[in-house]
């Protein structure tokens, strides 16, 4: 600790997509960027996601969190084309549409409601009765009783999609610094100046935090405070399932769980929503639970072997937005944290509002709304 910090345009705290697709921006832009992660690059939330791209079948009202993350997904066929192209990865974007069934009277209720709204809102949804629905997934539980359908909810690889976007990030010459913690901002006078690690220090006068469940785990140097909002971490558990036959093509979600198709020949089932701090583990009560939701979607899968088990730590601002923009009390300290459970699908259009900001000083798509001033 004792070496001079070196010197970047841009330090990034934390190395999932968040972090990773930012840096990749802009370095494009020939920013000398570093990525600051305190394990490995991608292997947190980003890795423990499921991969939905669907907004369409979460939401319930069409608000600016709608719109932004429908503008995020409406970006992916272009953002996967440019990152195959850029690395010749795959990150398997696919686009059979997202599945929502009516199992029991209360996910009838709730349909109807997100059928009415997002019809009125004219929106791309239609309702299939059972017959059509075990058409199109012969393997879904036959006594389902109908299921809205959203075309333009789509998924990707997440896992595939982490490693593309590493792999970009290096190639425009973005550097990593793992297994290094950030401990403290430096900030003088109200303007950001570096960052302190356990390893060694960076003299920046931009920071962008995007260390997800750790978040507001940061400090300052001075007693300016830093953060002054909540980012807590919630666990979810996961399993993969060998493909029953035939195979699923489509996301199938019901009122318990979820189901998503890989081309690697297994079925992503879950998940949990626990708050237990940063714990990881996985555990029975957890899994049982999931795999009880993924039979009643699709019987079939009883029969079927799991090849991995896993859980990760969804960010979680107080209000489950994602907290987006410059801090307004110091200057050069930007963040891109708290997504939640939708830090896949609002890859894209991080990258780039955060990439405007910095480069330019203000976005293309208002983010406003989901600026640190809403949580004080």
């Amino acid at each position: 600790m004792n070496q001079a910090p070196v010197q970047f345009d841009v330090a990034i705290i934390g190395g999932g997509v968040i972090g990773c697709s930012i840096a990749w921006r802009l370095a494009q832009a020939n920013l000398r960027v570093v990525v600051i992660e305190r394990g490995e690059v991608g292997r947190e939330a980003s890795w423990a996601a499921g991969g939905m791209l669907a907004p369409s079948a979460e939401a319930n009202q069409a608000d600016v969190f709608f719109e932004l993350a429908a503008a995020s997904r409406a970006m992916y066929a272009g953002f996967a084309r440019e990152l195959r192209e850029v690395t010749g990865t795959d990150i398997e974007y696919r686009t059979e549409g997202t599945l929502y069934l009516a199992l029991t009277d209360e996910d009838e209720e709730e349909l109807e409601r997100r059928w009415q709204w997002q019809r009125a809102a004219e929106l791309n949804v239609k309702k299939l009765n059972a017959d059509c629905v075990q058409k199109l997934e012969p393997i879904l539980n036959p006594k389902l009783r109908w299921a809205l359908k959203f075309p333009d909810d789509h998924q990707v690889d997440n896992r595939r999609l982490m490693t593309a976007l590493e792999s970009a990030a290096r190639q425009v010459g973005v550097e990593f610094w793992t297994q290094t913690e950030a401990t403290a901002l430096e900030v003088s006078n109200s303007q950001i100046s570096g960052v302190e690690t356990n390893r060694r220090n960076v003299a920046t006068k931009t920071v962008i935090v995007a260390a997800g469940s750790w978040s507001s785990l940061l400090r300052a140097t001075t007693d300016e405070a830093v953060m002054d909002f909540s980012v807590a971490p919630v666990r979810g558990q996961m399993i993969a399932l060998a493909m029953p036959e035939p195979a699923l093509q489509h996301v199938v979600y019901s009122g318990k769980g979820y189901l998503v198709p890989r081309r690697s020949g297994h079925v992503i089932a879950g998940s949990t929503t626990e708050t237990v701090g940063y714990n990881k583990e996985v555990t029975a009560e957890g899994i049982a639970s999931i795999i009880e939701r993924a039979i009643e979607i699709a019987p079939n899968l009883s029969k079927q072997s799991f090849s991995e088990m896993w859980a990760g730590l969804r960010p979680e601002s107080k209000d489950g937005w994602p907290i987006l923009g410059m801090d307004s009390r110091i200057n050069g300290l930007v963040y891109a944290t708290g997504h939640y459970r939708n830090g896949i699908l609002l890859t894209p259009i991080t990258a780039k509002a955060i990439s405007e900001l910095v480069l330019q000083g203000e976005s293309s798509h208002n983010i406003e709304p989901f600026g640190t001033h809403r949580l004080a």
